[in-house]
């Protein structure tokens, strides 16, 4: 059961659209269900489904039968966690920076600076001067005719 959750889970946080799909299918749904249980029209049920599924709750409609004010739970519980996962979708696309290099990029970084430092480590060893250690120890003056 909880394998089956975590991969709907997973399923809708893999597009933004299908997470806002989830949301209206679900109040959609729950709608209907409501509607036939309670022996209201759809729109009197939808209404219920809008003000539960936002948390507003007005009051002046309420499930009376057991199994609408399941459905009332189901769509309460599934309703926050459908906006936890569509807020935290829109906060990670506010927060991405699309100039950031790939992991790939970094590595291929990684690898040219690896290469710069050996490179760096012969031109030394062939002048017959010590490798620097870093930036600032390159900075110091280091033979006689610097100085």
């Amino acid at each position: 059961m909880i394998q089956h959750v975590t991969g709907v889970v997973s399923w809708l946080c893999d597009a933004g659209r299908r997470v806002v799909t989830a949301i209206v299918a679900n109040v959609a749904v729950c709608a209907g269900v409501f509607a036939v249980l309670e022996g209201v029209d759809y729109f009197e049920g939808l209404y219920w489904a809008v003000t539960t599924a936002t948390t507003a709750g007005y009051g002046d409609l309420s499930p009376a039968t057991t199994a609408g004010r399941v459905t009332a739970m189901w769509l309460m519980v599934s309703s926050v966690a459908l906006v936890a996962v569509a807020t935290a979708r829109l906060a990670a696309r506010l927060v991405q920076d699309p100039h950031l290099f790939s992991h790939e990029e970094q590595e291929e970084l990684k690898d040219d600076v690896d290469d710069v430092r050996d490179m760096l480590v012969r031109v030394c060893e062939k002048l017959d001067v010590p490798v620097p250690q870093s930036v600032e120890e390159y900075d110091r003056p280091t033979l006689e005719t610097d100085r």
